[in-house]
């Protein structure tokens, strides 16, 4: 597994990720979250050789995203970074593709994304408490539960958690 940065206009390299229908509540259809047109959100993805198998974005303004979570008692300092939208193709789930890019995601962060430029170190990402397999895969790889909960999010309550690279 590679990551990479995935440029704007080479979107349509993702639009093959597929999710099964009880998934896209939780990430939302491909096609549409690479219409995110926010300038403070970059776009990545993990290659298994050269075809892209999962994709990501990294927030750079998650804090403003999150103002119903007690964000100081969570740790977060303005500069930590957010993960949104894992989207692993249904065509690839099951073959440890999704553990293999959160594995690498610490090393990857500190390289694109250097401590001296975003403070703390951090990343931090919500996941809903209805997707215990993204829950599994999340405590699996590193990232701690924060304790913090969101009642209201669009797909139910989440879950605030928490990895340090």
């Amino acid at each position: 597994m590679t990551l990479a940065p995935l440029a704007r206009h080479d979107r349509a390299r993702v639009l093959h990720l597929t999710l099964p229908q009880q998934q896209q509540m939780f990430a939302g259809p491909i096609d549409a979250v690479v219409e995110d047109a926010d300038p403070a959100v970059d776009f990545h993805m993990g290659l298994v050789g050269e075809e892209p198998v999962c994709f990501f974005k990294i927030d750079r303004a998650y804090d403003t995203r999150l103002a119903d979570f007690d964000l100081t008692s969570a740790g977060f300092k303005t500069g930590d970074l957010g993960l949104r939208a894992l989207i692993v193709g249904s065509q690839y789930q099951g073959k440890g593709y999704g553990k293999a890019a959160m594995l690498a995601l610490p090393a990857y962060l500190a390289h694109h994304y250097p401590p001296q430029h975003y403070t703390g170190a951090r990343a931090f990402l919500t996941v809903n408490l209805r997707n215990p397999a993204a829950i599994g895969l999340y405590l699996a790889t590193g990232w701690e539960d924060t304790g913090q909960r969101f009642l209201g999010g669009k797909a139910g309550p989440q879950h605030l958690f928490r990895l340090g690279f």
